[in-house]
């Protein structure tokens, strides 16, 4: 399969994948915090965040992970779509999480 370069990619496109990517490292970093966290809680005997809520930063950090991996690797309408995946990820844990 051969890979058919048009051209450079318009400055809206590197504009949206940087700003998912730097949106999926705030979500990675984010999910390392509520580990670090749950780690410190359960050597104080202290409550912490819990295993569902770090289990769920995680598991948001790695689809957003992903989802950037394949918005950084295509071209076209996925590079969008994979941002707004990331985007909604992102949303949706701070959501569930922090706000509700």
């Amino acid at each position: 399969m051969t890979i058919v370069d048009s051209g450079p990619e318009p400055r809206l496109a590197r504009l949206w994948r940087g700003v998912s990517g730097a949106l999926a490292v705030g979500l990675v970093l984010l999910a390392l915090v509520m580990i670090g966290v749950q780690i410190y809680a359960g050597a104080r005997d202290l409550p912490g965040p819990g295993f569902d809520v770090v289990a769920g930063h995680v598991a948001a950090a790695v689809a957003a992970v992903v989802a950037q991996v394949v918005a950084d690797r295509r071209k076209g309408w996925l590079v969008a779509v994979c941002g707004l995946a990331v985007v909604l990820l992102v949303v949706v844990t701070l959501w569930v999480f922090w706000w509700a």
